[in-house]
């Protein structure tokens, strides 16, 4: 990538981030600002709700390909502290100039279980795990291995922000799978920030740390910006652009990438 936009972009993303909070502060006395933020508090992924979205993701990769994915996601909650996950991307991968013809089909088969394991005033703890099944179509668009990835996350309120501070990790490892295709040991460190907006709007930033374990724990940095906005109690859309700053040559760090989408809560 040019050695001057990686720079550029995460300044203009870090000062939108940094921003965000200062701006979306609101009166609590405000009605129309404390329904918004009623509103936006819908998004709390600790606080299970049954949902059903759908993304639309471009990536350009560092091998000069790109990835174009179409991901549909049911979330469904057992209860308030419980919920499972199904998600089956359909993916068409562009190689680089010269390494063959794109391909397309559907990709690796996910599900996830995840449990809210503590809840107190200001703060809550998720820990689950999910499970990638190698059902892609063609080796291009998935792992071709089994991957189980436990994780764990936080939520931290900060009212004073009006926002939300979510630290995460989630390690991935093959257990099974295609003999010829390479062994997964990563392990990925978040740190999500979610701040309501007036008028039904919220923004996020995401740091993403990628220690690869099978490449002598080469470090990958990308960072992804958030913008959204609930329609009405139920729907609620965004666009999230990212950029990869660290990890030349690590297969899970893009050069950029976008990606926008929808998503419906059932209560």
């Amino acid at each position: 990538m040019h050695p001057l936009a990686p720079a550029a972009l995460a300044a203009a993303l870090w000062l939108a981030a940094l921003s965000a909070p200062l701006h979306a502060q609101t009166s609590s006395t405000d009605p129309a600002a404390t329904a918004a933020n009623d509103l936006v508090k819908r998004l709390d992924p600790t606080d299970f709700r049954t949902r059903i979205e759908s993304r639309f993701e471009h990536q350009s990769n560092q091998d000069g390909g790109h990835r174009d994915l179409v991901v549909p996601r049911l979330d469904y909650a057992v209860s308030k502290t419980f919920s499972i996950r199904l998600e089956t991307p359909f993916v068409r991968y562009g190689p680089g100039v010269g390494s063959g013809d794109p391909v397309s089909g559907v990709g690796d088969l996910l599900t996830r279980g995840a449990w809210r394991v503590h809840r107190s005033p200001g703060m809550a703890v998720v820990a689950g795990v999910e499970t990638t099944f190698d059902t892609a179509s063609d080796p291009g668009l998935g792992f071709g291995k089994h991957i189980a990835s436990p994780f764990a996350f936080a939520a931290f309120d900060a009212p004073s922000l009006n926002s939300v501070i979510f630290p995460g990790v989630q390690h991935y490892g093959s257990y099974a799978g295609q003999d010829a295709r390479s062994h997964v040991s990563f392990t990925q460190f978040r740190l999500f920030v979610l701040t309501r907006w007036p008028n039904r709007f919220y923004t996020g930033i995401e740091n993403q740390l990628t220690v690869d374990h099978r490449r002598n724990g080469r470090v990958g940095f990308t960072i992804e910006t958030e913008v959204g906005r609930f329609l009405d109690k139920h729907w609620a859309v965004w666009g999230r652009p990212g950029i990869g700053l660290l990890g030349d040559q690590l297969p899970y760090i893009y050069n950029w990438n976008f990606e926008v989408g929808f998503r419906y809560l059932f209560d």
